[in-house]
């Protein structure tokens, strides 16, 4: 069974794959110096021709097969079909796909970056739309045309993206100052008194802190040696415990041994024979 999102699932993919290729191509050649809209920038990215693999992910016409016609809703009203991209066999179909699925990623990647100039926009008449998002008309600025007004707008401009050897680099020629000592306080507000007094119990503190490491010190290395000790111990009784199983374990197979050959005589001497027989024929080849 198919479902009708799968293919579509996958012609996206393939889209933002290729108009990742393609937009990145037209920023670093056109949008370097001079930045530019997304209109512009997607203008110049419908003209770059798409790969021939790319058609190969979109469906034909003849593979899609005939349209069903559209029935009527629950309202009794003719179902309308919604509009198509401009572009729809090219990576980059319309300018919605590239706010919104292209230029998220090349931002992340620190590849372009949105800054803010002033141009001359050719004036609307009042019973057109107002301005796009990207624009933003200044109060007070006419030029000399009637017909252009100065705007504030968003564009687009290449930048090169930081290097992460160059951070590392710079992190280690820079180092961060060492941190300030404990006992560098600023007495200059006390007296001479309580300020003998607050030196003196600051070197009593740092002196005994050294000797409660050197304690915790001392304290480790016994209870290492001791352990080591301990462990020479263990092992040592271990060795003999092991040999004196050993021996107790050889002693019970002769005693099993012995009573087996008590018991079945004739079959232990003719066992002891045939052993005895293999012992002379393997001397005499070893001969």
């Amino acid at each position: 069974m198919s479902y009708p999102w799968l293919a579509q699932t996958a012609q996206n993919k393939a889209a933002v794959r290729e108009g990742l290729k393609i937009v990145r191509k037209v920023i670093a050649r056109d949008a370097a110096k001079t930045p530019l809209s997304t209109a512009a920038l997607y203008r110049l990215a419908v003209r770059e021709a798409p790969p021939p693999s790319y058609a190969l992910s979109i469906p034909s016409p003849e593979d899609e097969g005939v349209q069903k016609e559209l029935g009527y809703g629950r309202s009794g009203r003719k179902r309308v079909p919604g509009p198509t991209a401009p572009h729809p066999r090219h990576p980059v179909r319309s300018i919605s796909f590239l706010k919104h699925n292209i230029l998220p990623i090349i931002v992340g990647e620190r590849s372009v970056q949105h800054v803010r100039e002033t141009r001359l926009i050719a004036a609307q008449s009042k019973g057109s739309r107002t301005a796009t998002s990207t624009a933003t008309q200044t109060r007070g600025t006419k030029s000399a045309n009637p017909a252009q007004v100065e705007t504030m707008v968003w564009l687009w401009q290449a930048m090169t993206p930081p290097s992460r050897c160059a951070a590392a680099a710079k992190a280690k020629a820079n180092p961060p100052p060492p941190p300030a000592k404990a006992d560098n306080y600023d007495f200059s507000h006390m007296k001479q008194a309580k300020r003998k007094a607050h030196r003196l119990r600051i070197e009593l503190a740092a002196k005994y802190a050294g000797l409660a490491a050197r304690r915790d010190a001392l304290k480790t290395d016994a209870r290492r040696k001791v352990e080591k000790e301990r462990e020479v111990v263990r092992k040592a009784e271990g060795r003999v415990r092991h040999e004196r199983e050993e021996r107790e374990a050889l002693a019970r197979k002769a005693e099993r041994r012995a009573r087996w050959e008590k018991a079945n005589p004739v079959t232990a001497k003719a066992l002891k024979v045939a052993r005895q027989r293999e012992e002379e024929e393997r001397r005499k080849r070893m001969a």
